[in-house]
């Protein structure tokens, strides 16, 4: 029996250790060569283009669909599929899932709790985090940023925001651990499936225990307005105030921590401009959004298509198709920024999609930026010079999030 020949290569490796290490090289030829392009083992169309993606994320389900568990756990084998099951049922009533007028009545429960007032009152416990946390490090000179500062950071924020004891943050970033490498696995094995199984029934755990505490005593906490929350007379139940909790958090941790992490790094390969935030602090705001625009710290969202789509360059989308948006793709898109490889905090137009567009940009968007304003600018205030450790970095293979597991520094204090 003659042995088969092994499949000739994707065009584009979107998958290795190399590509996440540095994706914007294949990125950048794949918005010139094929911006819509069917990757087999992904079972999914990858969009590249800015203008592309911002479509499919603007769009209010006339053309897509936000509704894509189907999507999580491509490849997993047959032996974990009860499981699999179990977590996308879990996952299908997000809001980060569900698409109108599901998906309105839960962001109008969120948008009541998340006023800008009740952001803005968490300054102060941000910034008292900050100061805690870089205190701990700033004796000995040098420091993990991921493990000692960015994860952390919205740990503690979270914790406060929802009226949870602080040492819990540990369980609950497992479990995120376990269930965000199934949504950014591009194919799934048992080992995944099963340890984010083991998440979902963590989170079903504890935030149906802090549910029940806060329907018999209501506290001052976020939690306790989202119990409390009415639209049109009606509220939550358990299971989608569990899910709500679930959302929030992840919301509030991952794309915080990498995107405080991805400044840090993207600050010291260019000590010019990170001196020149500690010559004006007032420069933080404009800078952050360019640091997110420069190396987002998401990397791509997917969608499902619901009727044909015809008129994208390069590609026949089909009813029922899946699509990658690849956010980090499209902020560095030359058709929509001038010079996009280079890093500039003065430039004058940053509209990234990192916290992505349209009716599901991302709900913990103002605490993510109010912790990454106070975190760039208190380290920059209390280090003279920041410099790479002796230690590799590492990037986490993920299609939903990009960052590091682990980024070494050393510090000098000012």
């Amino acid at each position: 029996m003659s042995q088969q020949p092994p499949p000739p290569p994707l065009k584009y490796d979107i998958l290795s250790p190399a590509f996440f290490a540095d994706p914007y090289p294949t990125l950048r030829r794949m918005r010139a060569e094929e911006p819509v392009f069917w990757h087999p083992l992904l079972r999914s169309w990858v969009l590249t283009r800015h203008s592309d993606i911002a479509r499919v994320l603007r769009d209010s389900r006339s053309e897509f669909s936000n509704s894509k568990v189907e999507q999580f756990g491509v490849g997993a084998p047959e032996s974990v599929r009860d499981k699999l099951d179990v977590f996308n049922s879990f996952v299908s009533s997000w809001v980060a899932f569900t698409d109108p007028p599901g998906h309105t009545r839960l962001r109008a429960l969120i948008a009541r709790a998340f006023t800008v007032q009740a952001v803005e009152r968490l300054r102060p416990r941000v910034q008292a985090a900050v100061d805690e946390l870089l205190a701990a490090v700033r004796d000995r000179g040098h420091m993990d940023v991921v493990a000692d500062f960015a994860a952390p950071l919205p740990l503690i924020v979270f914790s406060e925001l929802m009226g949870i004891p602080r040492e819990d943050g540990v369980r609950l970033r497992d479990d995120a651990m376990n269930v965000m490498a199934l949504f950014g696995a591009g194919i799934a094995t048992a080992d995944t499936v099963e340890a984010a199984y083991r998440g979902v029934m963590s989170y079903y755990e504890y935030f149906n225990a802090h549910i029940a505490a806060r329907r018999s005593h209501s506290t001052e906490d976020l939690l306790s307005k989202m119990v409390e929350a009415r639209v049109d007379g009606v509220g939550l139940t358990d299971d989608e105030l569990v899910a709500m909790c679930v959302t929030l958090f992840l919301a509030s941790q991952e794309t915080t921590l990498y995107m405080i992490a991805n400044s840090v790094y993207t600050l010291l390969r260019h000590p010019e401009q990170a001196q020149r935030l500690r010559d004006d602090p007032r420069l933080i705001d404009a800078a952050l959004e360019e640091m997110m625009r420069y190396d987002s710290p998401t990397f791509g969202t997917f969608r499902r298509a619901l009727v044909d789509i015809s008129d994208l360059e390069g590609g026949k989308i089909a009813a029922g198709d899946y699509v990658l948006n690849v956010l980090c793709s499209a902020n560095r898109d030359e058709g929509r920024f001038p010079e996009p490889d280079r890093f500039d905090i003065d430039r004058p137009d940053t509209r990234h999609l990192s916290f992505s567009s349209g009716i599901h940009s991302c709900p913990g968007a103002a605490i993510s930026r109010l912790e990454g304003r106070i975190a760039i600018s208190t380290l920059l205030r209390s280090f003279s010079e920041l410099r790479l450790g002796p230690d590799a970095v590492e990037w986490i293979p993920s299609m939903m999030f990009r960052g590091f597991k682990q980024l070494p520094i050393t510090m000098t204090p000012a």
